[in-house]
């Protein structure tokens, strides 16, 4: 289970960010959204990581 939903978050978080990016080309946000949307885009990654290989 943990293996599946380490996946998950994986995919989550690598559809996320180039999602985010479109998103800020095409509308905008403040500068200060944008490092902070990728941190946690990256932390989701990692936890999904380490859930995966558990």
């Amino acid at each position: 289970m943990r293996h599946h939903l380490g996946i998950l978050l994986q995919i989550l978080a690598l559809a996320w960010l180039p999602l985010l990016i479109v998103y800020q080309l095409n509308f905008g946000f403040q500068l200060l959204v944008m490092p902070i949307c990728t941190v946690i885009g990256l932390i989701v990654f990692w936890i999904g990581t380490r859930l995966r290989e558990s």
